[in-house]
């Protein structure tokens, strides 16, 4: 989406007249409130809130700049606000110290993570632009903060991300490793299936739970010996090499209908190369179902 769609005329103050970070803050989330983008009360609320570090995440992007990231169930969507004050404001101990003249306030209903890879490094990149800050800080009024169209056409997204419902890999095992100790490893802990990695942790194949017991099953109904014992047997020999991978920043929503395509559970989790975790269904459902109500 565009920055236009999160940040409109009425959701930026210029001038922002405050001297502290604290003033800045309870001035744009009181400007939400005016906007009615949030009810009155609940800007304030969350202002409290986060100058008490109970909520959200303030980045330094320059000595001109300061972003803040806030997840609230108090939006439906990605909201944005902008405030540039004529002074610098003393940013006290957030954000690395110092002043900055610009703030920058994003809420969202998800979480804050998706943000920091999509929409925050968009916008750091244009308030790296020194002509980019002397461009919004030069505006007198909102609406020529709204005429900035290199501004309010950069391209921001927030969408769930594949790292937000990673389960971080627990258990692995290497590709020499006998299959008796794998099968062990799961019956003690419970496991579905474990990744088989190489010497750099490079995911090679996944063992399952049904694959393990297909060298089993024939001793178990017939009585006879198999002609190699389990720990004859390793990992590289047994796991399946042809599994399909996401990668941790891949959207969430893409994922979640690539596995009901693929009529699967749970899919191996990749960050360049490296296992580094599972991302289940059930995990899926549960972050993509958000019931409305009040924040916790």
């Amino acid at each position: 989406m565009l920055l236009s769609e999160i940040v409109s005329q009425d959701r930026i103050m210029v001038p922002l007249e405050a001297e502290t970070l604290e003033e800045a803050v309870g001035l744009l989330f009181l400007q939400l409130e005016t906007s009615e983008t949030l009810e009155q009360g609940v800007g304030t609320r969350l202002a409290a809130e986060f100058l008490s570090g109970a909520r959200g995440e303030v980045v330094r992007v320059n000595e001109w700049a300061v972003l803040l990231a806030a997840q609230t169930n108090r939006v439906d969507s990605l909201v944005g606000a902008l405030g540039s004050a004529p002074a610098p404001f003393d940013l006290g101990d957030r954000g690395e110290g110092g002043t900055a003249s610009i703030l920058f306030l994003l809420l969202t209903p998800r979480r804050v993570s998706p943000l920091k890879i999509q929409a925050i490094p968009a916008l750091t990149r244009f308030f790296r632009d020194k002509e980019n800050v002397a461009s919004v800080r030069d505006a007198t009024t909102e609406k020529d903060i709204v005429g900035l169209r290199g501004f309010m056409n950069l391209e921001v997204q927030d969408q769930l991300l594949v790292a937000d419902g990673l389960d971080p890999l627990e258990y692995r095992v290497y590709a020499d490793t006998p299959l008796d100790e794998v099968v062990g490893l799961m019956v003690r802990q419970g496991l579905g299936a474990v990744p088989v990695v190489g010497e750099k942790l490079e995911f090679l194949g996944l063992i399952t739970s049904a694959e393990a017991i297909r060298y089993m099953v024939p001793e178990r109904l017939t009585g006879a010996q198999e002609a190699r014992a389990l720990g004859e047997l390793n990992a590289r020999e047994v796991m399946t090499r042809s599994v399909m991978c996401i990668s941790d920043d891949q959207s969430l929503v893409e994922a979640a209908n690539l596995m009901v395509n693929k009529g699967v559970n749970q899919v191996p989790v990749v960050r360049g190369g490296e296992l580094v975790g599972f991302l289940s269904a059930e995990t899926a459902l549960q972050l993509l179902y958000r019931p409305t109500g009040d924040d916790e």
